[in-house]
């Protein structure tokens, strides 16, 4: 486990560090796009096509980390009502749920690309292969597994935020 928690932390590093780079391009591109189009009326059609593809990347990665430490949006009145064991089995239950849906984007979303691929589609603006950013949806997907995994294991060996020491005294549940 100490591995694959070294993995995912370098893991994380590049994700953090591919989130900072798509916000600057992403703001800048928009930025330019809007002054251009205010000052020197005239418009860059392909920024946009880029940036709302490239955004969904950054939405997935976003997911990715915020569910590496349990802070993606939940329901938390059961959940905070249940002592450690019931996180647990909830956190399971709930990860299960997760990774059945993360693994029907991946499938569904690897099957558009073949087709992408297989028929040549290309985007409006820039004619680039529209599986360039079709393939940042399974991608995103696969990053959001990885890191539902990771915090079921921090989970289970009680090194979650969730799970506080306080509500462990000895090694025994407290309920």
């Amino acid at each position: 486990m100490k591995t694959y928690k070294t993995i995912m932390n370098g893991l994380t590093k590049v994700e953090e560090f591919v989130l900072c780079v798509i916000t600057v391009v992403v703001t800048a591109i928009t930025f330019i796009n809007v002054l251009s189009r205010y000052v020197f009326h005239s418009n860059f059609a392909w920024s946009e096509e880029l940036v709302i593809n490239v955004f969904i990347l950054m939405i997935m990665l976003g997911c990715a980390l915020a569910t590496r430490d349990g802070s993606m949006i939940t329901l938390s009145l059961i959940f905070d009502n249940v002592g450690v064991g019931g996180k647990k089995i909830l956190t399971v239950i709930d990860t299960v749920v997760n990774l059945i849906f993360y693994a029907i984007l991946i499938y569904t979303g690897f099957n558009k690309v073949f087709d992408q691929i297989s028929t040549g589609k290309e985007t409006f603006s820039l004619g680039w292969p529209e599986w360039v950013f079709t393939i940042l949806l399974p991608i995103g997907s696969i990053f959001l597994v990885l890191h539902a995994i990771e915090y079921l294991v921090d989970v289970m060996s009680n090194k979650a935020a969730c799970v506080k020491p306080a509500e462990t005294e000895g090694g025994k549940e407290t309920v």
